[in-house]
């Protein structure tokens, strides 16, 4: 390669690789039913935040009741209290066109209709701190869905988690029996409050709810990176070269 054209294609290289962006990534479901938790955060509603799933017409889609936990051993569940490095397990009970009553700060939706066929539960915002875990309970799925019930899992680009049906019968309103399905995932950051949206969605239409959100990780700006540094050294480079080029007599 030329010597001149090399540092550049360096550098353009480097700068590429700072800006590049992983891809969605698919997980390996873990069953829930085999988790063995901790003590569960109670905060300012309980320990549980209990929300109905709701469409853009203020429409009852059904019920979220979401917590969140710490490891086994843990007595208490005390954020501030608790040592560096923590994983904290956010679940989440999802039940389609069946509504329970709902914490204080959340009013019950006048009417509550049928939400069938629900295809995908997934999180409005980016999971911080998450630490490769997630899954459901593969009993529920059974249960609702029949014994081929499952789902694929992926972590977005924005970093939202997403449980897509997969596998077995429809997921649908059940009154006489609820086809509830209980999701979670793992995070190294204690929740902020219920400020986070929950979402469930089939092929028309979807239902958000509020739940737990993740305390920010506070990172360094992608600019500052070994790899940003690198990219502008090279360039100055064949800059510096250049320059001596035309110095010589």
């Amino acid at each position: 390669m030329n010597k001149k054209i090399f540092p550049i294609f360096i550098a353009f290289s480097l700068f590429g690789l700072s800006a590049q962006k992983a891809n969605a990534a698919s997980l390996i479901p873990t069953n829930f039913d085999d988790l063995n938790l901790g003590a569960t955060i109670v905060g300012p509603v309980g320990p549980e935040v209990e929300t109905s799933l709701v469409n853009a017409n203020n429409q009852g889609l059904g019920d979220l009741t979401s917590s969140v936990s710490c490891p086994p051993g843990f007595s208490e569940c005390l954020p501030p209290q608790n040592p560096q490095g923590t994983i904290y397990t956010y679940v989440h009970q999802v039940t389609p066109g069946v509504d329970f009553p709902n914490d204080a700060p959340f009013p019950l939706p006048e009417n509550t209709i049928e939400f069938n066929d629900v295809q995908e539960f997934s999180l409005g915002f980016d999971a911080a701190g998450f630490n490769g875990v997630a899954g459901y309970s593969f009993s529920q799925a059974e249960n609702a869905l029949g014994s081929d019930g499952s789902f694929d899992i992926k972590q977005l680009n924005d970093g939202s988690l997403a449980w897509t049906l997969s596998g077995g019968e429809n997921w649908d309103t059940n009154s006489s029996n609820p086809e509830t399905i209980t999701f979670f995932w793992q995070t190294t950051q204690a929740p902020s409050g219920p400020g986070g949206t929950y979402i469930a969605s089939n092929n028309i239409t979807n239902g958000s709810g509020n739940g737990p959100l993740p305390t920010p990780v506070q990172t360094v700006p992608e600019h500052n990176g070994i790899l940003g540094l690198l990219a502008p050294m090279a360039l100055g480079g064949v800059l510096t070269l250049k320059r001596n080029k035309n110095q010589r007599p």
